[in-house]
């Protein structure tokens, strides 16, 4: 029988800045990535690596060195031997501690006895980002825990696998809406909801920032990136109740003065700021009327 050939494409790429990338190329049908210190693997059949998919790669990472300029990321493919690339992903997906009440578990994972009595995100992420493993998810569910109130409704903006979503529901959040301009993302995001069984209080949407609903919400999350939020700032102030908390994530703590400029006349002013390694979350609270100035 003959072995079936992979595509391996090795980008090089630091670490901080890995779970970025992989969020950016879910899209594009890869069978399994690999991570490690200064390089991430995206792995796809040799079959199925061709003129189309590859300008499709190049034009993702094109606009990935233009929003991270700093990232010098480079890459290179060979030609590798069948292996399943998602279970040896998956395998190292373990049980994260994201605050001191809440973990992110895998469906593979048992609870543990420490586990007694917290609150439990079962996420099976599949690439999607926002697994718990990154600094970014586990600052916003540091503030999700800190200023979600009984029966608040909530938009989770750039929703990934829906795991802000589901912890907005889990602490006591009445109604979410979940939006992510990736279908991967909302399909992906959509099994998780109907794993924690939350999925009579979030409705998921693939959508940008254009055709989100016109309501207005009491507490909004953005875990993107400073591009996205320059682009999407206006358009979420807009849905915030006067008083509404706003959680922001995605930034490098080197972008922090940039984001304060950006929301400068903006109607939002930051209540506290808190970081992990080189990314930091912003709270703010709209205290203003409506201001795109």
């Amino acid at each position: 029988m003959k072995t079936k050939q992979w595509i391996e494409i090795a980008v090089s790429l630091p670490e901080q800045y890995q779970d970025l990338l992989i969020g950016q190329l879910t899209g594009l049908g890869f069978q399994g990535f690999a991570q490690e210190k200064d390089t991430v693997s995206c792995f796809t059949a040799r079959s199925s690596w061709n003129a189309r998919s590859r300008t499709r790669f190049e034009e993702v990472l094109l606009r990935f060195r233009k929003e991270f300029p700093e990232a010098d990321c480079s890459w290179k493919s060979s030609v590798v031997q069948n292996k399943n690339w998602n279970a040896a992903w998956e395998k190292s997906i373990g049980i994260v501690e994201a605050t001191s009440r809440i973990i992110i578990k895998p469906s593979w994972r048992k609870l543990r006895k420490k586990d007694k009595g917290k609150i439990v995100l079962h996420i099976d992420p599949k690439m999607a980002f926002g697994t718990g493993h990154h600094e970014t998810t586990r600052l916003c569910l540091v503030f999700l825990e800190e200023h979600i109130r009984e029966r608040m409704s909530v938009l989770d903006f750039g929703t990934g696998t829906g795991i802000l979503a589901i912890a907005a529901v889990k602490l006591g959040a009445r109604h979410v809406f979940g939006a992510d301009n990736d279908p991967v993302a909302t399909e992906n995001a959509a099994e998780n909801i109907r794993r924690n069984r939350v999925e009579r209080f979030v409705r998921l949407k693939t959508s940008d920032v254009s055709r989100l609903p016109s309501r207005s919400f009491d507490l909004i999350t953005a875990n993107i990136d400073l591009p996205t939020i320059t682009n999407s700032l206006a358009a979420l102030v807009q849905r915030l109740k006067r008083g509404g908390i706003l959680i922001v994530s995605g930034l490098l703590v080197e972008d922090l003065a940039r984001f304060m400029d950006l929301i400068s006349h903006k109607g939002v002013v930051p209540l506290e700021i808190i970081s992990e390694n080189e990314w930091a979350a912003v709270c703010l609270t709209k205290a203003d009327a409506d201001s795109d100035s």
